[in-house]
């Protein structure tokens, strides 16, 4: 596994934490976070709190499964970026884009720290290359989820 850092989109963790949603794509990203660091904007812990939560008002997932992703997550020690707190910002970089904000967010994170992108989302990852952001392990083949 490559040794460095990227930026985590919460796609991965959820192609890593959930069964039904399992990739080899986000198993190998999970699996790198032994050699790599792993950066995620602000607002990656409230996203992933929100699919939590959801799953588990779904009956996706059970309370101890949620207890066992965010001791996954803790383990791992992602590093947290801060976020311009500019919602004007957000809204000009999604449309510059044509993402929402919050992958606006997560590509703006990788452009500013000059790091890959590790994400299962299509459209974000297209985005992406476009604009010069290599994928994270983008020679592993994986089908990205259109979240």
């Amino acid at each position: 596994m490559p040794a460095g850092g990227f930026v985590l989109d919460s796609s991965v963790a959820l192609g890593a934490f959930f069964e039904d949603e399992q990739d080899a794509y986000s198993i190998a990203v999970w699996q790198s976070l032994d050699e790599a660091q792993a950066f995620v904007p602000a607002l990656w812990h409230l996203e992933m709190g929100n699919i939590l939560s959801r799953a588990l008002r779904a009956g996706r997932i059970t309370p101890d499964a949620i207890d066992d992703s965010w001791d996954r997550i803790r383990v791992v020690g992602l590093r947290v970026l801060p976020l311009a707190a500019d919602a004007r910002h957000w809204a000009q970089r999604a449309a510059d884009w044509g993402l929402c904000a919050y992958d606006a967010c997560y590509l703006d994170a990788a452009l500013q720290q000059r790091l890959p992108l590790a994400t299962r989302d299509r459209q974000l990852a297209d985005t992406a290359r476009r604009i010069g952001v290599p994928i994270y392990l983008a020679h592993l083949q994986f089908e990205p989820s259109t979240r």
